[in-house]
């Protein structure tokens, strides 16, 4: 009976290491949405705002938020170090959001963020895309470059 349960035990052992091996390159899975951005995060708009694009790259996340004025608001968030940025945006042409600050731009679309400054421009491709009244969906790799 021991050497079953030893044998088992190490079937069991070895299904769970290779589960947690295959996770541990795999890209982070959606993120909880609604009609404010991203839920229990930075990158959500303030009640009574809506968003009206929210995306994740593999670097950030972000919100484009709206209040009943007009008014728009860029918000994101760098998730190495939870650095969040809450700024002004505009609407540049259908689909494009802009917002600066301190030199730095952020053009936000269903496609990509980017980030551009005097010494560098950051390309990041979106990896799970939502505006009104679209669910979140994630993009296929395919066509997030």
């Amino acid at each position: 009976m021991l050497p079953v349960l030893l044998g088992c035990a190490a079937i069991i052992a070895t299904l769970l290491l290779a589960n947690l091996l295959s996770k541990a390159g795999a890209e982070p899975g959606s993120l909880q949405t609604d009609d404010r951005g991203f839920i229990n995060t930075e990158v959500r708009c303030d009640a009574p705002q809506t968003a009206v694009a929210f995306g994740r790259t593999a670097q950030s996340l972000v919100a484009i938020c709206v209040d009943r004025d007009g008014h728009y608001e860029y918000r994101g968030a760098r998730l190495r170090d939870d650095a969040v940025l809450t700024v002004v945006a505009e609407p540049t042409v259908p689909g494009e959001f802009f917002a600066q600050k301190d030199g730095v731009t952020y053009t936000v679309t269903a496609k990509e963020l980017v980030i551009k400054s005097d010494e560098y421009v950051r390309t990041e491709p979106v990896l799970q895309f939502g505006a009104p009244p679209l669910l979140a969906v994630e993009v296929p790799a395919s066509k997030a470059h």
